[in-house]
């Protein structure tokens, strides 16, 4: 091979080293811009999610003040302590909207004391809700169906356990519940108290419904206005529908007793939001928590 032959064949491989070279650095600068993208966008995500969260929390808080202030001015006053709760109550449920930096946070409230529990109206008040949208006898099972869940009663457990047991309760676990009842009602006796309330399952959501046996989606999406789960056997006259009056087996008073506080926070420009469900009793001027439940939405 001659000289002048030699030099080009050289450039060429020259060429080709340089060429595949810079193929591979862009690979690899591809590959590194791609996962500084999927890191940033994890920051983000993170930073989202816990500033939706802050917010969420900061919603329930301060609605929680608004409402302790707003009852502590109306005092011991009966139309004054109405007016605020009716205020509260009223009009699209909003209690406080506001922003801090990038967060949003948004807070309504609800008259818990205005639905019938499902965890305590037993079946008789269930029966009276439901036959306003099923047929009576599938009223009368679904609501009996309901009371068996809640009560763990052996007897009026319709899920298909084996006989003695309810559904996700151990056997274990159902002689030891019955065992602190029997126990419980002893004590009530001796003192003179009335027993307290056989909840041994209660729903936790009113979703959990569409578990019972012959409950439709159609029949509890007409009933969810009236329902609820975080109530506590007490049930305000003043604002409560005539169908949930008729079905109130507890004590009726004048005034909410629980309440629910239902915030969701968000940063702006995102769309993770956080929702924040916290139950209050009424005690007086004050809220207390009774029930706090999350979930992203």
């Amino acid at each position: 091979m001659t000289r002048a032959s030699y030099r080009p064949s050289r450039r060429g491989a020259a060429l080709v080293v340089a060429l595949a070279t810079i193929a591979v650095l862009a690979s690899v600068t591809a590959i590194a811009s791609s996962q500084a993208r999927r890191a940033a966008s994890v920051v983000g995500n993170q930073r989202s999610q816990a500033t939706a969260r802050a917010m969420a929390e900061s919603g329930v808080l301060a609605a929680r003040a608004h409402i302790e202030a707003r009852l502590r001015e109306a005092g011991a006053d009966s139309t004054r302590l109405d007016r605020a709760f009716d205020a509260l109550m009223t009009g699209n449920g909003a209690v406080l909207q506001d922003t801090v930096g990038d967060g949003v946070f948004a807070t309504a409230v609800v008259d818990v004391s205005a639905r019938l529990d499902v965890n305590t109206a037993g079946a008789d008040g269930l029966q009276q809700l439901l036959a306003t949208v099923a047929p009576p006898g599938e009223a009368r099972r679904i609501a009996e169906a309901i009371e068996a869940r809640v009560r763990g009663d052996a007897s009026g457990d319709v899920s298909g356990n084996a006989p003695g047991t309810v559904a996700g309760v151990t056997s274990t676990q159902t002689e030891a519940m019955q065992q602190r009842l029997a126990r419980d009602s002893v004590v009530a006796a001796l003192l003179g108290r009335a027993p307290t309330s056989r909840v041994m399952r209660p729903f936790a959501s009113l979703d959990e419904l569409l578990t019972v046996p012959g409950m439709q989606s159609a029949w509890l999406d007409a009933l969810a206005a009236d329902l609820t789960v975080d109530g506590d056997g007490r049930v305000n006259r003043r604002s409560a529908s005539r169908r949930v009056l008729a079905a109130a087996t507890g004590t009726l008073v004048d005034r909410p007793s629980r309440v629910l506080l239902i915030a969701r926070g968000w940063r702006r420009d995102h769309v993770l939001t956080r929702e924040i469900q916290a139950v209050f009793d009424v005690m007086g001027a004050e809220l207390r928590l009774v029930r706090w439940r999350e979930q992203d939405r």
